[in-house]
């Protein structure tokens, strides 16, 4: 998995720094577009350096709210892709300055991470050896229940893994309509997200981007409300911009997603709010994208 093995195959790397200090990254593979990875900084959290890596090439899985989906699934990315992030986020940062504060390597950019399994747990096994101080990652997943039930079967992994799961629901046929090409029941997710949890005792985040009149009713937040809140939390995301956003997606205001957490926190279940870094340079939640855009800008930017 040498890295430099990597870094001859591709082309270039991009660099935008956004208003907030967050990078973003385009990598250009010679075999087709780019792929794009982040880095935050989030004061007063535990591990505050974040290196938000891509696991595939596009993503199959078609979330609306995604830029990802506006293009085409090309392929996995290879173990050595995937380190290959890694190593040039965390070396761009200053490494003895993140891992002394904490860092954690987050498979949350581009693609299912799941349905790349194999070569995820390997990035792992690189990362654990390449800096041992690192305590977690996160992985997140759209699921089927299936994919749960085989990241349960490879643990304990080289290093602890935080599930995060895409709900963004609590009824099959809104989920359908958002994540429509992650098939599966929500229950059966739930029930694959516990087992994980009873094998591991990691807290499940189950990750919720409100969205005004259609998954934000007082039925929606009961539902959310009586989930476990031993095996769950929840995070509430704001819907990020993206290009060719459906108009009939409206991002919820600030005030209504603090009245709607309230709601799902009336009966103990830990909620987290999150809006996202690295707006200005598309860098959040749901914002990198898979396109043959190849204009070479570095430094502060708004846009490619």
């Amino acid at each position: 998995m040498a890295a430099n093995s990597v870094a001859s195959a591709l082309l270039k790397v991009v660099k935008q720094t956004a208003y907030d200090g967050s990078r973003k990254y385009a990598f250009h593979p010679p075999d087709g577009p780019h792929f794009e990875a982040a880095f935050f900084q989030v004061v007063g959290r535990e591990r505050p350096n974040i290196a938000c890596v891509s696991t595939q090439l596009g993503c199959a899985v078609g979330c609306i709210f995604c830029a990802t989906a506006s293009g085409p699934f090309y392929r996995d990315l290879t173990a050595e892709e995937i380190l290959w992030q890694v190593d040039t986020l965390a070396s761009d940062q200053g490494l003895p300055r993140i891992l002394s504060e904490g860092f954690e390597v987050s498979f949350m950019g581009m693609g299912e991470p799941l349905a790349n399994l194999r070569n995820v747990l390997q990035a792992i096994a690189g990362i654990s050896q390449r800096y041992p101080q690192i305590t977690r990652v996160s992985v997140s997943t759209a699921g089927p229940a299936h994919r749960i039930d085989r990241l349960t079967e490879a643990m304990p992994a080289a290093i602890p893994i935080h599930l995060q799961v895409s709900l963004h629901a609590t009824r099959d046929i809104e989920r359908r309509a958002l994540v429509p090409r992650a098939p599966g029941m929500i229950a059966d997710l739930l029930v694959a997200a516990d087992r994980y949890h009873q094998l591991t005792g990691d807290h499940v985040c189950l990750n919720y981007i409100l969205l005004e009149g259609r998954n934000d009713s007082a039925a929606d937040a009961a539902w959310l409300a009586a989930i476990d809140p031993t095996v769950f939390y929840v995070k509430l995301s704001a819907l990020n911009h993206v290009p060719d956003l459906p108009l009939r997606l409206k991002r919820k205001s600030r005030e209504a997603t603090a009245r709607f957490a309230d709601k799902v926190s009336a009966r103990g279940l830990t909620v987290k709010i999150f809006e996202g870094d690295g707006l200005d340079v598309q860098a959040s939640c749901g914002q990198l994208a898979a396109t043959p855009r190849l204009v070479a800008i570095s430094g502060r930017s708004r846009g490619w």
